[in-house]
This record gives structure tokens, C-alpha cells and sequence, in this order.
């Protein structure tokens, strides 16, 4: 017994089933979280090490060199990035994808943990994490104030702000930037330490032990027993006046004669500005699987009680809200999905003439889509942009089954049957064809989870969410369509407003006019034109090819996000306080513009970060690309300014220069950077090598200090203890714990001349203490210039060129770059290629193409399964080329270009466009077991088959007709898949009619012979 059999006797068993499935799928919809894209655990590990007071090239050559020789070793490395900056060191490792993140990150914390002695003992200990494509903030804010200052404000942040938000569930980092941190400063007097002839680093030594609590043990009296400690930690700032930090000829030296202690802040190597005014910003991120829509709905309760909170004059801004693009976006496509939906149910209502009929075959959607959110909740799925456009693109789809199974319960209904046996034969008849149609779309998306890399991970719940839905929509169509059928579906006059009644009669009259004209030109064309038609066929296909060198290629789409990023490189000597008065000029050029709603600036490593937020798309004339137009004009304009944008996460063009040699890299990557600036459409070059940073090298006089006993080790620490300072313990102040640094005073870090009146100590001895030594007597200095930071790709030093394509694609801009780049000569030892996104594309575009090539593959094995034949299915799957006829057309018609969302729609076309020509062979077939010749049974299924095939494949265009039409947020993004997918099924859908019966003919002819 059939399953549309089982539901018509048992409806009410039918009925209960859809129901339970209908309601698990609703409550787990609640339960499933939400995030813009789908969770990927990508096994990538970020290092990052701090190492106070080193140049670049301290770092490389100390710190990162070395850590990227021990994570070498680890399993599974595919690429070591990394980049050495004044007193920082980040290294990036990325291993092969399959590797476990857990064991990744473990892995390379012990290959560090091996080797932490041989790095310099000021090295702070290395940050350890695992890389994460969801944990970016979820939400940014900055506080400003008209009356408090900086400290005030980062007070209130560090006691009261970021412990609220610390609390909230699901939150994850809160970071602080911009903030001014307490701290006790040591200044010493190098006048007064020549007097006293003491050296910057018994002071600190001494102050160490002086400012300790130390634990004594335990005293036992026979009624107690007592913990013992020696209090030595300073609870007043003046006390450190009169710490005792050397003695001479028995009399103590305090530190008042020395120099003085400030209670101050850090020095300031960072900024924030929002919309011109200082601030403190913070980015809060969510927890590892955590739901971004909710932390961000609780933080922002959590903000609207702290408003009342704030002190007088202090104001909190939300700067970025991540997760309110994300629900826009997925809000934006529920309303493609529900408009899509609409637009396929009044394509049916048209074709069908009865609200009944239509309704019973509408359910489908609802019922298909609710009960996919059980399976997507089981599959460890989430909400998000990628599994929801699934469902919008699937629209069509999910009413394609029940489309056909009504439309033939209604033909043997008109052939007089009573309504059950209607119900029951019609689906019997059309059963195979639906479950061959629907199982060649589940086919196309097997690959997909099969395909390696994030462009698996990503694809796998979008291709998977759609299996689910077809499956179920199948199941749907088998048995709630049926049932219902047969009990609620009279076949007579039409069930429609009076007033479209006569316009409907007038359609349906010109429908079978067409159908009679089809018939009869079909027949004409298997009898005599065969050959012409495969031919035209042919010359049509191949003019389609024609158009794909100029559509262009990109890895994928740009969006309009209402929001961009610019960044600007500072001067290599610029202070805190110069960039902090640059960003205050640049943030005043950029809100002249009418568009900017908020600019957020912040400064770090010598450059300018601002984020641009615009007013939302839909409020404004100008497209984002056309603001950052003026933007990039207005900058260019101000002497010495270069800006760079950036849209998205990362610029579309990417040039990685390697080589061994720094001054040979530098040289080859000023010549690549001509080159490619001769490339027509390419703009915002930026080069990651900066030079011009200041240096001043001391060099040592190797025979005089080895004479004097003075060691590299002894100059650098006395240098550094001077300039950068150390850090000699902590000072409590209640419960605050602040770092005491010790270091020269600001007016002698402030002049070069100061130098000449630095001591070090010698191993030597005088009078029962070390000899002081001037450091002029073993040391040289020189002005020197440096890049400002090292970048290194794989262990070879590097050079990252990186720009934006205006008026040309990402593969027509790399395409002609290469082919001027094969003129120039690269030295032995070094490479030039292609990087990020670039690279990203060409790995994608390969899976891709092995993905479309087993989804083929499944079809045709599928398509062999169900009609036991091997020669048959070439006949439905010519009509695969058909539809790349459409999709090449629809997207040079719609301006979009060669990407992974375009390919992904070419997948779903894949499957999409056999259903016609399964639906056209299928019943041939069973009308030549009736008895009729191979022509007769093509020409009946093409007449009888028309009005299905033509309803299906509009249902199809337009519920995808408003993703294709990209009006809402972020919907640039997704356009590209509708618009292959509108134009295979148009082109597919109109040759299939006449090429697949004229295949299917020659080979039953073969086949005979």
C-alpha cells in the first residue's frame, strides 16, 4: 500500500504525523541559535607575544623566528604567518582543515612552552587562541564625556562597565581600547645616579625585594595558631620616597634623592575618538557557539539600565551592532522567502483556476519549511544567512510535487473518477517522476558535503537545509496533498473571483491554443527537423560561451553594508598625540559628507582605523562604493594622506611577495607595485613595508668593553631600564593592584644628548661594588630607518601588496596582472603570487567544479536507478547544458559576475532543470507501454506535460524573483544565485520542451537498430 493510499484511508494518522513534525520543527526554530554565517570550527591558532621596548627587528630575530621554528614541528602545519612590530610579535598558523582546533591549539602552546627559555627573559608570557570566524564583537560601544576626563571615563569602564557586561550570559571577551591605565612611575634622575654612581638596575633590583610580602610560616601557641608574613608591599605612594635603594660608605640612599614618584597614567600608545569627541571604547564578543543575536539583545538591556547609571556628563554610544545587520539580513531573507512563497502560490492559483486546489498544494511550503527546522536542529544547524537562503531558493521546490501530483488528480478527476480513486491513481501515475525529480536535487547537493576547506563548511547547511526541505516536501506531497484531495477538491467551475473569472477563461484559452501549437510543431520537428534542432541548439550553447570571458570573476559579491573601513598610515615618527590630532582632522573631513551617520577612529602602530557608518541603504540616492568615492578623493586631496578601504572582512586583490633577502624583497616589491598599478581599474594599493620608523643603533666597541668588563647584556638592560622602564612589582591600592615602573624621567628620554651621561656597570669590582663605566666609552651610536614591522609567510620574509577593483573583476585585475608580471625578471629565491581572496577564489572555484562534476554524476546514476537504463538518462541530462545557456545570459544581463554564490546557483540548476524533461520521458514511457510509438508518446507527453512543466518553472522564477531583485541588506550578496537560476530555468525550460523529445527519439531509435 502507498503512502497516498495509507493517508487517504487513514487521514487522520497522515494528519498527525505532518502535525508533530510541523510543531517540533516550530520549537526547535526557538532553540536553534542565530548567526550572520555558519559555524566553522577552522583549525587556525593565533600567537601573540609582547616584548617591551624591541624594534622590529628585535622581535623577528629574538621572539619570532624562533616560535615559528618550534610550531614548524607541530602536526598538521599547512602555513605559518606572522608579523614583528615595535615590541610585538603575532604569529598566525593555519593546518590542514580536518586538523581539531583543541588539539591545534594544544599542540602549539606545548611546542612554545619547549622553548620559553630561550626567549629573552622580558618577554611577556604568549597568548594562546584559537581562531574563530564567529567570535568578531558582537557589539561595539564607545564612552565620551563633556566633563570628565580620560582616567574618570576608564575608571568607570574598568569598575563598573565591563563587570556588568561580563556577567551577562553568552558574553565572551570584553575588550577595552582607548582606556587610560594607572600607574606608579619611577623617574630617575641620571644626574643624581652619576653623583651616587649607581646603576639603573640595582635600583630596580633592590626595589624588588623591598616591596614583598613575604610568607614566614606558621606559630603554634597551645590556644592558636598563627599565619606569620612579613608585610614589606607599600600602601602609600610616598612611601616609595623613602625606600632605601642603595647604601654608600654605610649611609643609606633613599629614592627621594634619585628621583621622584609620580602616581600618573601609562604612556599612551593608542586612541579612540568617536565622532571627533576622545572616548574608551568596547568591543564585546560572544562565547564559543554562543547565540550573537541574543548576547547582543542582552547586552543592550543591559545598557539601557546602565544609562541611568552613567556619572553626569558621560554618554554611552553604540558604535557598531553586528548583531542587528545579522538580524536585518536574516529578516531580509524570511521576507524573500514569504514574498517568493506568495508569488509561487499565485502562479498556481493562475494556472489552476481554484483556490481549493491551489491551497492544498500551497501547504506544502509551510509544512516543508517548518518541519526542516527539526532535521536542521538534529544536523547541529543554525540560523543564519547561508541555511535560510536554502530555504528562499527552495521555495519553488517545495510546491513543485504537490503541483504536479494536484494538477494530475485533477486530470483523472475530469476524466470522471470519484475523488479517492482520483486521488490514489494520479499519484500512483506521477509518483515515479516526482521522486526522481526530487531525488536528482537532493543528488546535486550530495557533493556538498563533501567538498573540503570553509567553502565545504559554509555550503554543507545551505545545500543540506535544501535536501531536507525537498525530502520533505516530498513526503508532504504524498500524502497531505492526496488526502486532501480527496476529500476537499470538487472539480467543475472555477473557484475564483468573479471579476478574474472571464480574464482567467481568456488565459486558460490562449494556454491550450499554445498547447495545440506545440503539439503540432513538436511532431513536425521529430519528423523532419531533427537535425536543425540540435544544431541550433549547439550554436546556441556555444554563443553562451562566448559570454563568460566577459562577465569577469570574484570570489565573492560585494555587499552594501552601510558601513566601511579606512585606514591611513601615520608618519614613521608620529607621536600618540600627533596621530590623536590627525584623526580629530580626519574624522572632520569625512562627517562634511552627507551620507556619514558616525565616524569611530582609532589609532594604534601608527595608523588610523576608522569606522564609517552611513545612513541605511535604503535611506540614501548614492551607493556605498559611490561615497567611498568621494571619501577617497576628499583624503587623497590632504598632503601626505594615502587612504586605504576596506568593505568587508578583507580587499579582493592580494600580491604576497617572498624572498630571503629584506633590501631585495623591498626593491622587487616596489616594482611589482608599478606593475600593478598600470593594471586598468585597480586602486587603494597598500603595501604592508613601511620604512622610515627612526632608529638609533648603539653599537658596541667589542675591544673596549671586553677590557672594561662590560657585556651587550649589561648596555641593554641599563637601556631599557631606562627608556622603556621595568616593571618592579605592584602597588596596592584597595582592591586595585597597579604596576610600578621604573625608568628615566620624561625630560631625559626626550633628548638624545642624555646618552653621553648613561653608566653601566662592568664585572669589574671597586672599592667591594661594580665599576660604572660611561657608555660613550664602549658604544657608538647612529640614526638609522627600519620598517616599521616584519612580515614573514612560511618562514620567508614577506611583502603583502593589497588593492580594490573599480570598473573590473577580481579575475580580470589578477589575470592581467600576471600576464604583465611574466615581462619582468623575479631573482632565484623569490616569488611573486597571488593571496588572500585571489587564492581563495582559485581553491573555491576547484571545488566547486569538482562538486558540479559529482553532481552529475548522482544525477545520472540516480536518473539510471529509476528508469533501469544506462542510455536513457543522456536524454534528460541534455537538457544540463540547456540551462547553462540561461545562467550565463541571466548573468550578464543582470551585470553580476563568475563567484561561488553564481556557481552555487549553476548547482542548484543542475538539479532544478531535469525535473521538466523527467516529467516529459516518464510519461512517454508510460505511454508507449499503452501501446503508442515512440513519436505519438513524446508528442502526448509534451501536450499533456506542458501546463505542469510551464507552472513549475514559473513558481520556480518568480520565488526567486525577490532575492534576484537585491533590494534589501546585504542582498547583492545573494542576487548572483537567482539570477543563473532565473535564467537556466527560462532557457532550460523553453529547449527542453523541444531538444529533449528529439534526443530521447534518436536514442530509442539506436537502441532499436
Amino acid at each position: 500500500m502507498s503512502l497516498a493510499e495509507i493517508s487517504i484511508k487513514r487521514p487522520v494518522l497522515a494528519t498527525v504525523v505532518l502535525i508533530a513534525m510541523i510543531l517540533m520543527g516550530v520549537i526547535h526554530y526557538g532553540r536553534m541559535n542565530v548567526d550572520e554565517m555558519p559555524d566553522t570550527s577552522l583549525p587556525y591558532v593565533s600567537v601573540s607575544i609582547t616584548y617591551e621596548g624591541a624594534q622590529p627587528e628585535q622581535v623577528d630575530a629574538q621572539v619570532t623566528q624562533k616560535v615559528e621554528e618550534a610550531i614548524g614541528e607541530a602536526r598538521g602545519v599547512k602555513h605559518i604567518e606572522s608579523t614583528s612590530r615595535e615590541g610585538q610579535a603575532e604569529i598566525n598558523v593555519e593546518f590542514n582543515f580536518g586538523v581539531n582546533p583543541a588539539e591545534a591549539a594544544q599542540e602549539v602552546r606545548d611546542k612554545i612552552s619547549a622553548i620559553r627559555g630561550e626567549l629573552p627573559d622580558t618577554v611577556k608570557e604568549p597568548v594562546i587562541s584559537r581562531f574563530d570566524m564567529n567570535a568578531q564583537p558582537v557589539v561595539s560601544l564607545a564612552l565620551t564625556a563633556d566633563t570628565a576626563n580620560l582616567r574618570e571615563i576608564s575608571i568607570f569602564v574598568d569598575d563598573v562597565l565591563k563587570p556588568r557586561l561580563q556577567k551577562i550570559n553568552g558574553v565572551g571577551q570584553v575588550t577595552v581600547s582607548g582606556c587610560q591605565e594607572r600607574e606608579i612611575q619611577l623617574l630617575l634622575d641620571q644626574e643624581k645616579l652619576n653623583t651616587f654612581g649607581l646603576a639603573p638596575a640595582e635600583i630596580a633590583a633592590q626595589l624588588r625585594l623591598v616591596n614583598q610580602d613575604v610568607p614566614a610560616g606558621k606559630l603554634k601557641t597551645d590556644a592558636q595558631q598563627l599565619s606569620v608574613r612579613t608585610a614589606g608591599h607599600f600602601t602609600a605612594v610616598e612611601q616609595f620616597d623613602t625606600a632605601i635603594v642603595a647604601v654608600r660608605d654605610n649611609t643609606p640612599i633613599y629614592f627621594w634623592q634619585v628621583g621622584e614618584v609620580k602616581d600618573t597614567i601609562k604612556d599612551i600608545t593608542s586612541t579612540a575618538r568617536y565622532d571627533g569627541q576622545p572616548a574608551v571604547g568596547i568591543a564585546i564578543g560572544k562565547q564559543s557557539g554562543g547565540n550573537a543575536v541574543k548576547v547582543a539583545i542582552a547586552v543592550k538591556q543591559e545598557l539601557e539600565q546602565l544609562q541611568g547609571e552613567l556619572p553626569a556628563g558621560m554618554e554611552l554610544h553604540l558604535v557598531r551592532d553586528d548583531a542587528a545587520r545579522v538580524s536585518e539580513s536574516i529578516a531580509e531573507v524570511w521576507f524573500d522567502l514569504i514574498i517568493g512563497s506568495i508569488f509561487a502560490v499565485a502562479i498556481v492559483f493562475w494556472f489552476l483556476g481554484d483556490w481549493r486546489s491551489t491551497l492544498i498544494s500551497a501547504l506544502a511550503i509551510p509544512a516543508s519549511i517548518a518541519s526542516t527546522f527539526l532535521f536542521m536542529k538534529l544536523a547541529g544547524f543554525s540560523i543564519n544567512s547561508m541555511s535560510l537562503l536554502g530555504l528562499s531558493l527552495s521555495v519553488g521546490l517545495l510546491i513543485d510535487d504537490a503541483i504536479v501530483v494536484i494538477e494530475n488528480i485533477i486530470r483523472h478527476r475530469q476524466m470522471g473518477k470519484d475523488a479517492k480513486q482520483a486521488a490514489v491513481d494520479g499519484t500512483k501515475e506521477i509518483a515515479l517522476a516526482v521522486m526522481a525529480t526530487t531525488f536528482t536535487v537532493a543528488a546535486v547537493f550530495l557533493p556538498v558535503v563533501f567538498m573540503s576547506g570553509v567553502d565545504g563548511q559554509m555550503f554543507k547547511e545551505f545545500g543540506l537545509s535544501i535536501v531536507f526541505a525537498v525530502l520533505v516536501s516530498l513526503f508532504v506531497s504524498f500524502t497531505l496533498t492526496p488526502m486532501l484531495a480527496a476529500l476537499y477538491l470538487p472539480v467543475g467551475k472555477p473557484a475564483m473571483p468573479q471579476c478574474l473569472q472571464k480574464l482567467w477563461l481568456l488565459w486558460q484559452e490562449r494556454l491550450e491554443r499554445v498547447t495545440a501549437w506545440y503539439g503540432r510543431n513538436l511532431r513536425l520537428l521529430l519528423q523532419n527537423y531533427r537535425g536543425r534542432a540540435l544544431g541550433a541548439a549547439l550554436v546556441l550553447f556555444l554563443l553562451s560561451l562566448c559570454l563568460y570571458p566577459l562577465l569577469g570573476s570574484t570570489f565573492m559579491p560585494a555587499a552594501d553594508q552601510a558601513q566601511f573601513t579606512t585606514k591611513v598610515q601615520a608618519a614613521a615618527d608620529a607621536t600618540a598625540e600627533t596621530m590623536d590630532k590627525q584623526s580629530a582632522e580626519l574624522t572632520q573631513v569625512l562627517q562634511q559628507i552627507p551620507e556619514v551617520r558616525h565616524v569611530y577612529a582609532t589609532t594604534a602602530n601608527r595608523e588610523h582605523n576608522l569606522f564609517v557608518q552611513l545612513v541605511p541603504k535604503k535611506e540614501r540616492s548614492r551607493s556605498q562604493k559611490e561615497i567611498i568615492a568621494e571619501v577617497r578623493q576628499r583624503f587623497n586631496a590632504i598632503p601626505g594622506v594615502r587612504a586605504d578601504f576596506v568593505e568587508s572582512d578583507d580587499k579582493p586583490l592580494a600580491i604576497s611577495v617572498t624572498g630571503p633577502s629584506s633590501a631585495e624583497l623591498v626593491s622587487l616589491a616596489d616594482a611589482v607595485q608599478q606593475e600593478l598599478e598600470q593594471v586598468p581599474g585597480v586602486q587603494d594599493i597598500a603595501s604592508t613595508y613601511h620604512a622610515g620608523l627612526p632608529n638609533l643603533d648603539l653599537a658596541l666597541r667589542e675591544d673596549r668593553a671586553s677590557d672594561l668588563g662590560i657585556s651587550s647584556a649589561a648596555v641593554g638592560t641599563t637601556m631599557q631600564t631606562l627608556l622603556s622602564g621595568v616593571t618592579v612589582g605592584k602597588f596596592s591600592d584597595k582592591e586595585e593592584r597597579v604596576d610600578i615602573r621604573l625608568c628615566l624621567s620624561g625630560d631625559g628620554r626626550s633628548r638624545t644628548d642624555m646618552l653621553r651621561q648613561v653608566y653601566v656597570p662592568s664585572e669589574h669590582q671597586a672599592i667591594s661594588r661594580a665599576m660604572l663605566v660611561p657608555l660613550s666609552q664602549v658604544a657608538s651610536w647612529q640614526y638609522t630607518t627600519s620598517a616599521s614591522d616584519i612580515r614573514r609567510y612560511d618562514r620567508q620574509r614577506e611583502i603583502r601588496l593589497t588593492a580594490n577593483v573599480e570598473g573590473t573583476s577580481m579575475g580580470e585585475a589578477n589575470e592581467a596582472f600576471f600576464a604583465q608580471l611574466e615581462k619582468m625578471q623575479v631573482p632565484a629565491g623569490y616569488n611573486v603570487g597571488q593571496a588572500g581572496a585571489s587564492n581563495d577564489m582559485d581553491d573555491s572555484f576547484a571545488n566547486m567544479v569538482m562538486a558540479l562534476g559529482l553532481a552529475v554524476a548522482f544525477i545520472f546514476l540516480i536518473l539510471a536507478a529509476q528508469f533501469e537504463s544506462y542510455s536513457e538518462p543522456f536524454a534528460i541530462m541534455f537538457s544540463l547544458p540547456l540551462a547553462l545557456i540561461g545562467a550565463l545570459a541571466g548573468l550578464f544581463i543582470a551585470g553580476s559576475e563568475i563567484s561561488l554564490v553564481s556557481l552555487i546557483g549553476m548547482m542548484m540548476l543542475m538539479g532544478l532543470v531535469t525535473k521538466n524533461a523527467i516529467l516529459l520521458i516518464d510519461f512517454a514511457k508510460q505511454r508507449m507501454l499503452q501501446g503508442l510509438s515512440c513519436q505519438e508518446a513524446l508528442v502526448a507527453a509534451g501536450t499533456i506535460r506542458l501546463r505542469p512543466i510551464l507552472m513549475t518553472s514559473m513558481a520556480i522564477i518568480f520565488g526567486m524573483l525577490p532575492i534576484a531583485l537585491g533590494l534589501g541588506p546585504g542582498a547583492e550578496t545573494r542576487a548572483p544565485m537567482a539570477h543563473a537560476i532565473i535564467g537556466g530555468v527560462l532557457t532550460s525550460t523553453l529547449l527542453t520542451l523541444v531538444i529533449v523529445p528529439v534526443v530521447y527519439e534518436l536514442i530509442y531509435l539506436c537502441k532499436k537498430k
